[in-house]
């Protein structure tokens, strides 16, 4: 059976750790997971990216004269299942580009409308919370009369960028309803300053407007929220990071029952078998 996850996130979302993870993760047995490789394959690329990230060393982000359009992994589940997985690795520029333009290659809409399922990453750690023009009033009103220039992909709220992406998507899948995963990585800071907040509710609390957003559309979105922190910590806390047995036990996943883990797969599980 083939399934096609399309990967979507702005610029250092997290997507390319996570693949990195992953990958460590289906070809090791130190740890159970759900999802594990089924059949060899050209893996020379995700196993670069794996062996920098079980050594904690920084990955370079994905940009758009390396993206990797055609990976493929085939999978087999606890219960014997196989899967072929297809995803892109592409660039957070490219869809930064594409909210900044309002413009799409003919390669992004095959990827959505051939699609079972989105994975969207957003790294808790870029996200701000917005505040009233009233808390404002004072510094606009004693500021320079100098007119700034605009930049949408750095001046607008990213949970704006996040709806006008998901957007795209609606008028390509129109009258069929979406699969959207929102992985939200770095959890590891979140679970440091806020241990009861579950997924969905730092959806809620923190971007409330993206959660309107899945709520008011529930006829068309089928929503599931992951904390994801794929590399478990802070690449400056490289020390404590290697003294971990097995690097898999770094990797936190959260569910949004609350029910953690290390098994990285489990969003694609969910994918794959309609859990």
């Amino acid at each position: 059976m083939s399934k096609k996850c399309y990967i979507m996130g702005l610029p250092e979302a997290g997507k390319t750790t996570f693949l990195a993870a992953l990958w460590h993760s289906i070809n090791n047995n130190s740890i159970e997971t759900k999802l594990k490789l089924n059949r060899i394959m050209d893996g020379q690329y995700l196993t670069s990216l794996s062996r920098k990230w079980v050594d904690a060393i920084a990955l370079e982000r994905t940009l758009s004269h390396n993206e990797q359009k055609d990976i493929c992994i085939n999978l087999k589940t606890s219960e014997n299942e196989t899967f072929d997985l297809f995803f892109p690795d592409l660039s957070g520029e490219t869809f930064q580009n594409q909210y900044e333009d309002r413009e799409i290659s003919e390669d992004l809409v095959q990827y959505i409308t051939t699609s079972d399922s989105i994975l969207f990453f957003i790294n808790v750690d870029k996200v701000k919370q917005v505040g009233f023009i009233s808390e404002h009033s004072g510094s606009l009103s004693n500021s320079s009369t100098t007119q700034i220039l605009r930049e949408p992909k750095n001046h607008d709220p990213l949970q704006i960028q996040v709806i006008e992406l998901l957007q795209f998507i609606f008028n390509f899948r129109k009258n069929e309803k979406i699969n959207v995963n929102f992985m939200l990585s770095a959890w590891d800071l979140v679970k440091c300053n806020e241990n009861e907040l579950r997924p969905e509710q730092f959806i809620s609390k923190y971007m409330n407007m993206l959660w309107q957003f899945c709520s008011s559309n529930s006829d068309a979105l089928k929503c599931d929220f992951w904390g994801i922190s794929a590399q478990g910590g802070k690449l400056e806390d490289r020390k404590i990071l290697l003294e971990k047995d097995f690097p898999i036990e770094r990797i936190i996943v959260e569910d949004n029952m609350g029910n953690k883990s290390n098994d990285i797969t489990l969003p694609l599980y969910n994918v794959l078998t309609g859990v």
